[in-house]
């Protein structure tokens, strides 16, 4: 194929690294298709069949796999029929060729359906764009490339184009769009969304997408939902109050009771030395609290007995052995031991706070910041609200502490990070929420009504659930 003098050192590049180039030059004009085309009408159906491509595109790049290269079939067929009926744009085509090629089974005829697709695109735009991308993938050590930068850098700050998704001021459009904003965003700055729940969202069904962009914003709400209840597992349940249509934990049941009243009478027997004496622990201290509330309220609880133990003995720790806070006497190191021995008694006969354990090790929670406070203080007595007393307490107990923790420097002027064990809690049993209360809502319930006239109304109960969900994520790492 004859190409212009820019671009003819594209055809001797390999397919793979030809996606690539055309897959991050459609992420930089994808904002040009969102723009109104010949009215102020903004086409919904068209930017998310145009999104559900290059979404599909991406992620078969980052991550191939047969399912994906099927779900990005339909999506390239219909982004392609979408251009057809509100017109043709650089971005679109670019999108299209990218998505199309990956879907091609023969690599002479994917590579030639690009190469015929740049004879379309303004040539020194994706010349100069094609020359700096491939540079920087030739020296990236990092997987998958189509991440390796940024997409605008100082080198392409020149050309002329949009650089975020602008859309009419909507809001329940606004809502529809906010998880299309958050992936834009994670390649604006080189920093993608997490490619499983990019994956996932690529591999919507088909009757979903069909059914318009009230249901595929749904989807991606229960997908995410579903995502932060997997990084945050626990071993109970939350269901809902048949009586009540409120919520409530349900603890995955004491498989050992006797060795763990064994273990909660060591911590108890240890914890009576310690108080009264020299010894710097009183009632009144957050460990003893704690402590306290393991040997009565979860003691057959071992998922929160564990969360809350190995909060303790790594706050005893610290004060014992770094700070020297607590003096390190026989009574008080016996107290860190019984509530060591506790943690590992508990993971050694409970295998799903064991696998709770080992997954919350991998999670690096990121601090809050200001607005993240927010959510939380208009989560708390919403939370509290819709929640069995029990629940709700835990809730009234979490989310302060979560908070004061976001709040309080560290010494070294370190920002501080929410406790593993009140955010696990909270957010798990958020994310937990939210397919329950959807489907209570969907039904029209007497239980929602019997919600909204407490002052609740259901749909600001969805949107506080999906904010939790949303903050949830953004702490993980995940958006």
């Amino acid at each position: 194929m004859k190409l212009s003098h820019k671009t003819q050192w594209l055809e001797n590049l390999p397919l793979s690294t030809l996606q690539t180039l055309m897959a991050r030059y459609a992420l930089r004009a994808f904002p040009a298709i969102v723009q109104r085309y010949e009215s102020t009408t903004f086409h919904e159906d068209h930017f998310l069949k145009h999104a559900r491509s290059l979404l599909s595109a991406v992620c078969l790049i980052a991550k191939p796999s047969e399912e994906l290269r099927i779900a990005a079939v339909f999506a390239a067929a219909n982004a392609r029929q979408a251009g057809h009926d509100v017109g043709h744009s650089a971005a679109s085509l670019a999108a299209v060729a990218a998505a199309r090629s990956l879907v091609l089974r023969r690599g002479d005829e994917a590579k030639h359906e690009i190469l015929s697709s740049i004879e379309t695109l303004p040539f020194s735009d994706f010349a100069e764009q094609a020359q700096w991308d491939y540079g920087k993938i030739s020296s990236a050590s990092e997987n998958p490339a189509i991440s390796h930068s940024p997409l605008w850098t100082i080198e392409l700050q020149h050309f002329e184009a949009a650089r975020q998704i602008d859309t009419p001021n909507d809001r329940k459009l606004q809502k529809r769009l906010s998880f299309w904003r958050e992936w834009y965003q994670g390649f604006l700055d080189g920093k993608p969304l997490d490619w499983e729940l990019q994956r996932r969202v690529a591999l919507i069904h088909d009757e979903t997408w069909d059914a318009g962009p009230e249901a595929v914003a749904s989807e991606i709400e229960r997908i995410k939902a579903e995502f932060l209840a997997e990084k945050l597992p626990m071993a109970e349940t939350i269901e809902l109050n048949p009586e009540t249509g409120k919520f409530r934990a349900v603890p995955i049941p004491v498989e050992n009771a006797s060795y763990m009243s064994a273990l909660l009478s060591q911590i108890g027997d240890a914890l009576e030395d310690c108080l009264g004496e020299h010894n710097g622990l009183s009632d009144r201290s957050g460990d003893v609290k704690k402590l306290n509330r393991v040997l009565t309220k979860y003691k057959d609880d071992p998922q929160n007995a564990e969360l809350t133990l190995t909060t303790v003995a790594g706050s005893l720790r610290r004060q014992l052995i770094e700070t020297r806070e607590l003096p390190p006497n026989e009574d008080n190191l016996a107290l860190l031991n019984a509530v060591e021995e506790g943690v590992r008694g508990i993971r050694a006969n409970h295998p799903e706070v064991a696998a709770n354990r080992d997954h919350l090790a991998q999670q690096a929670f990121k601090a809050l910041a200001p607005e993240d406070k927010q959510v939380l203080e208009e989560a708390l007595p919403m939370l509290t609200a819709i929640s069995e007393p029990e629940l709700a307490e835990e809730f009234a107990q979490d989310i302060p502490e979560l908070i004061n923790d976001a709040t309080l420097p560290l010494a070294n002027g370190a920002p501080p990070l929410p406790g593993a064990d009140a955010a696990t809690r909270v957010f798990s049993r958020s994310s937990k929420m939210v397919p329950l209360w959807e489907k209570l809502n969907a039904a029209h319930d007497g239980k929602v009504h019997r919600i909204a006239t407490m002052g609740l109304a259901a749909y600001a109960v969805s949107e506080l659930l999906f904010k939790m969900v949303s903050l949830g994520l953004r702490l993980l790492g995940v958006l």
